[in-house]
């Protein structure tokens, strides 16, 4: 992924990392990690498991592992070429919502935000690309 990361100060920086997705019959495992180039290099990663999509249905449930901020519960949903996301944590003091546009095969185009209560942390706006 690469991309830049807008902080809540309205700092731009550069931004890249990589995602990984795993097919198992009764989950997905996804772990990405995502890396803020500044005067310091910050990097914030996700683990998430995600129940696969029922037959049928546009939407299904994700929990996430973030060192930072702990076990994050969301939901994706689908609407037609983009996936949308978002989540809390257990408290609602840390939330965010994401969302992924599909281009192509091997491209999607994500933009998203994250919040701590009323405070922006930041936003990003990433374009993932499927690697042989």
């Amino acid at each position: 992924m690469a991309g830049e990361f807008t902080a809540g100060d309205g700092s731009v920086s550069p931004a890249d990392g990589e995602a990984r997705i795993k097919h198992l019959s009764d989950r997905w495992l996804f772990e990405s990690v995502m890396r803020v180039h500044g005067a310091k290099t910050i990097e914030s990663s996700n683990r998430y498991e995600i129940n696969p999509f029922a037959p049928g249905s546009l939407a299904t449930h994700w929990i996430a592992q973030n060192p930072t901020i702990g076990t994050q519960h969301g939901r994706f949903v689908v609407v037609g070429d983009t996936i949308l996301s978002f989540y809390s944590t257990a408290t609602g003091r840390h939330r965010g919502y994401e969302c992924l546009v599909q281009r192509d095969e091997r491209t999607y185009s994500t933009r998203g935000v994250a919040m701590n209560e009323d405070k922006l942390i930041g936003t990003w706006a990433v374009e993932l690309t499927l690697k042989s």
